[in-house]
Parts: C-alpha cells; sequence; structure tokens
C-alpha cells in the first residue's frame, strides 16, 4: 500500500477515515520490513535464536495488523 503522507490527516466522515487507515496500514507494513532487515541482520551474524524468532514474530503480528479486518482484535500469543 502507497499512501501520500503530504496530504494532511485532519478532518472527519468517511474520507479522512479511509486516509487515515491507509497512512496507519502503510505505517505498519513499513515496521514489519524494518524489523524483517533487523532480523536478517541479526540471523547473517550469528546472533541470538530466541531474539531472531522474536522478530519473526513480530513481524508476522505487524503484517497481519496491516493487512486485518475491520475492528478486529489480533490475539498475541
Amino acid at each position: 500500500m502507497a499512501c501520500d503522507s503530504t496530504r494532511p490527516l485532519r478532518g472527519s466522515g468517511p474520507a479522512a477515515a479511509a486516509h487515515a487507515q491507509l497512512a496507519v496500514r502503510d505505517w505498519l507494513e513499513t515496521q514489519a520490513r524494518v524489523t524483517g532487515y533487523w532480523r536478517d541482520v541479526l540471523l547473517e551474524a550469528g546472533g541470538s535464536l530466541a531474539l531472531i524468532e522474536v522478530l519473526d514474530d513480530h513481524a508476522r503480528f505487524l503484517q497481519m495488523a496491516a493487512i486485518g479486518g475491520e475492528g478486529e482484535v489480533l490475539q498475541t500469543q
């Protein structure tokens, strides 16, 4: 998803809500990619497998949050 971050998120109504949700989902996807990057860095450096697993779990959580449906509460471990 791509979001035009130059557009302000102010206002109310369906259009503002849709734009805000798109921006948040875009941010969540970005965070998942950043988490994946650090996971790969740790993996290549021979880092802690426990920490790598935590990053894997967190990246999955962020991805699911980004694509999650309306009003769903994501279950954590």
